[in-house]
């Protein structure tokens, strides 16, 4: 399988096929940073009685909540790990139409993998909101919405020759954050509008 990595500054999602606890180890520094970001962002909570503004259960990490993607037993893999910085929808749109093909919800400092994934040219886009409207798909508000610049070609490759037969699938992973490190992929700034159409 081919594998890619990437970090960036912000938040996006996938489908799993189990639950997932936090993936990885955050310093005493940073969690710090991502604390003091955090506080930054703070916003009133919106009532959940206030006339069913809220999502009363929301979503596990990683299931998928809306889109036209059929993930098959086999196929590519995205892989997301949300750095912190609050919980996070991401969708991922055919890049041809940009119609949406995957919606998923990823809490702060979880990570999933989406496995499944069939051959497609893909543009994944996140946001942060202060908590997820009735809907349970998006938020009440999109403090920040970003995309990853350019699109994600998955492509099956199968090499045949006298000896064997092989077949390569890829696998691209995202750590996001609610703000963007030096050295990390810049992301593009995109509207709410954008982020929650269809």
């Amino acid at each position: 399988m081919v594998h890619q990595r990437f970090g960036i500054g912000l938040a996006v999602g996938a489908a799993m096929l189990g639950p997932l606890t936090p993936a990885f180890a955050v310093s005493p520094g940073r969690q710090a940073a991502i604390d003091a970001a955090d506080a930054a962002m703070a916003m009133p909570p919106v009532a959940a009685d206030a006339g069913g503004l809220v999502c009363a259960s929301p979503p596990p990490t990683g299931e998928k909540i809306a889109g036209d993607m059929v993930l098959g037993a086999e196929g590519h893999a995205i892989e997301i790990e949300n750095g912190g910085g609050g919980n996070a929808l991401v969708k991922i749109r055919h890049a041809t139409t940009g119609k949406l093909a995957a919606s998923f919800y990823i809490r702060k400092l979880e990570a999933m993998t989406i496995e499944g994934v069939p051959d497609g040219d893909y543009v994944i886009q996140y946001a942060f909101g202060p908590a997820l409207a009735a809907d349970c798909k998006s938020f009440t508000r999109i403090i920040k919405a970003s995309a990853i610049p350019g699109s994600d070609v998955l492509k099956t490759e199968t090499i045949d020759d006298a000896e064997h037969t092989e077949v390569k699938r890829m696998s691209i992973s995202y750590q996001i954050n609610v703000t963007e490190t030096p050295g990390t992929v810049r992301t593009v700034a995109i509207d709410a509008a954008t982020f929650n159409a269809d």
